[in-house]
């Protein structure tokens, strides 16, 4: 290998570790603070928990929305066919906290779905809670016009 190629070669190994290093800590960033939600701007949320039922956590996000459809698609899956599962629970709040729209998914022993069209009809941010518990990975995608 010719020195000029090397040092392509370790420009990018750089360029690549410090990528993955950035990528991590976004994705590992979920706030537990509702005064200082994670920045939500790609649309997915997505995590896993291997807490028992009884212990909730509760992570806090926000986005803007524009006057439209904001699609939501929720996805949980069991870690163990076997335990009793998981829920998600997830809201959505204006500034001021007040609830605009909320629901539960569960999921015992299969994985389970869950999608919502919600009409946008004025410019806002969103803050969306999510409650999480029981041992389960789950995935959030945000999209449609509203997004």
């Amino acid at each position: 290998m010719t020195t000029r190629n090397l040092k392509r070669v370790l420009i990018f190994a750089s360029f690549a570790i410090v990528s993955l290093c950035l990528l991590t800590q976004v994705s590992l960033a979920q706030s537990s603070d509702p005064d200082a939600p994670t920045q939500l701007t790609n649309g997915v949320i997505d995590g896993s928990n291997s807490s028992n039922l009884s212990d909730e956590k509760t992570y806090y996000y926000a986005f803007d929305v524009k006057k439209g459809i904001l699609s939501l698609t929720l996805d949980i899956t069991p870690l163990n066919k076997s335990d009793a599962g998981g829920f998600v629970q997830w809201t959505m709040m204006n500034t001021k906290f007040a609830t605009l729209k909320s629901d539960v998914l569960t999921a015992q022993g299969s994985p389970g779905r869950q999608m919502k069209d919600l009409p946008v009809t004025v410019k806002r941010r969103i803050i969306m809670k999510i409650v999480v518990s029981g041992k389960m990975t789950y995935k959030f995608k945000l999209g449609g016009t509203a997004f």
